[in-house]
């Protein structure tokens, strides 16, 4: 075809996996970058492990990256159904097609004889698979198994001679040994059809170009190009991913600290942009020395042979200092929109915003944005902005709200910052520095036990700064709180 067309095809199993929108976004690049179609497929056949509500969670997590589909659910492109749960009658037809034809055949035995051949190749210590029992019936037995099992399982005739061989586009020519494959099910008793049967009629009524997907279906490529062959139809081009690791080389998983649900990212808040940027170059590289890719210029210059070889580490340290740079580059006054969610959810800010909320949001953003990793560390680093009875930090108060000298730095700086008439940072700067010189302390002696009592922390912005947004009736109330506190320490110390 004159043009790519990639598929991503979730199962609606559980929240979306990292792994699964990692190769989302390289269906997706890959087919921006060659003009081609991205599609979005259910493979919902699976009805034992079907959760309720992840198809919708894959949906919303794929338009959050924005990355929308441009054939699948909500989208009809002309190759639907797009679930495979509403194509079943076309599983049956061309599985009955292959049967007709001697390259698959019914399985009559029952769940308790496979359990017993499994166990007797196990103890004898050998490959565990079928024994391809059901394949060489004759008529007449196969009559009277029917009779028995009016409910047989369709396997596919796997080659049992030679080797099995294709190219792929990142491990290059890759074999098999047929000998060591077994005669695999395409549809089960309960009229479903497998993963690997369903997957390979789908992409070829769908005219898929591309098959992209983890490392960890590579071992199943043969039962899938045998199929192609038995049916006649040309293979698309594969394209096996790398695994993705921790930073300790270990398989990603709950274990290794970080999470390994895409929608927890989103929850976090962590920008699209940047998770995309993210997820781009986890296992695929432009051959630049950068970290920083804009959405148009990732489309620009994926291509599948940039993708490595070998596993991919997913570190979380290089997502949050990623995130970072993209919250210093949004403008303030989008990011401040962006967080405004959160800081009404802690009830912070009114759920229909006055413009006054609104400037002081942006004047908060504004000091804040160098300090956010996620937009869910908001709240936390604005709430003494907004909260005037704060708790004290335990460490600020023992190195600076609890020694002697602090009620009468503080006494001072407010009698110096009452006569402040401009509040602004310049007047605000030499109002605290005079208020600490007329008890005799200077610099961070002065500093500190301020910053303490405006915003109960020894760490944030700027202090000058933080207090002109603040304001000033707040500020003074705020030292004299903290003058009171601060004697109460001394006298029960």
């Amino acid at each position: 075809m004159s043009k790519s067309r990639l598929r991503f095809a979730p199962s609606p199993t559980g929240s979306p996996h990292i792994g699964n929108i990692r190769t989302a976004v390289f269906d997706y690049l890959y087919a921006r970058h060659t003009g081609g179609t991205f599609i979005l497929r259910v493979e919902d056949t699976d009805r034992t492990r079907y959760v309720e509500g992840s198809l919708e969670e894959m949906m919303k997590g794929l338009r959050w990256i924005e990355m929308q589909w441009d054939e699948g659910p909500e989208v009809d492109g002309g190759y639907g159904p797009y679930f495979q749960s509403e194509r079943l009658e076309i599983y049956h037809k061309y599985a009955q097609q292959l049967v007709d034809e001697g390259k698959a055949y019914y399985c009559y035995c029952t769940r308790e004889r496979l359990e017993e051949m499994r166990k007797a190749q196990e103890a004898a210590k050998l490959p565990t698979g079928y024994d391809r029992r059901c394949r060489e019936l004759s008529a007449d037995e196969r009559e009277a198994c029917a009779a028995e099992n009016p409910h047989p399982v369709i396997r596919f005739a796997m080659k049992r001679e030679g080797r099995t061989e294709f190219d792929d586009i990142v491990r290059g020519r890759v074999g098999f040994d047929n000998a060591l494959q077994d005669d695999f099910v395409m549809i089960k008793a309960d009229g479903f059809p497998t993963y690997h049967f369903a997957s390979i009629v789908d992409d070829h009524l769908m005219q898929i170009t591309h098959v992209v997907r983890g490392e960890e279906w590579l071992s199943s490529a043969p039962k899938h190009i045998q199929l192609y062959e038995a049916f006649g139809w040309e293979a698309p081009l594969w394209v096996h991913l790398p695994l993705i690791l921790d930073t300790t080389g270990k398989k990603l998983s709950k274990r290794s600290g970080v999470s390994t649900s895409f929608y927890d990212y989103i929850l976090q808040g962590y920008l699209p942009d940047a998770m995309l940027n993210f997820l781009a170059t986890m296992g695929w590289s432009s051959g630049e020395d950068r970290k920083l890719y804009s959405r148009e210029e990732l489309i620009e210059k994926f291509t599948l042979e940039g993708i490595v070889n070998h596993p991919a580490i997913f570190d979380l340290a290089k997502l949050n200092d990623l995130n970072g740079e993209y919250i210093r580059m949004t403008p303030v006054e989008e990011l401040a929109k962006m967080i405004l969610p959160r800081l009404q959810e802690a009830g912070y800010v009114s759920q229909s915003p006055s413009d006054e909320e609104m400037r002081y949001l942006i004047e908060i953003t504004t000091l804040n944005r160098d300090r956010m990793v996620t937009l869910g560390d908001a709240p936390d680093l604005v709430s003494f902005f907004y909260a005037d009875d704060f708790v004290y930090e335990e460490k600020g108060v023992k190195k600076h709200l609890a020694k002697e000298t602090t009620p009468a730095i503080l006494k001072s700086v407010i009698e110096k910052l009452a006569s402040v008439e401009t509040w602004d940072t310049e007047s605000i700067d030499a109002a605290v520095r005079e208020g600490g010189l007329a008890v005799g302390v200077e610099g961070g002696r002065v500093i500190h036990p301020v910053r303490m009592a405006i915003t109960g922390r020894t760490w944030g912005p700027g202090l000058f700064d933080l207090m002109q947004v603040i304001g000033k009736d707040r500020c003074i109330a705020r030292l004299h709180r903290a003058e009171e506190f601060s004697s109460r320490e001394i006298s029960m110390s």
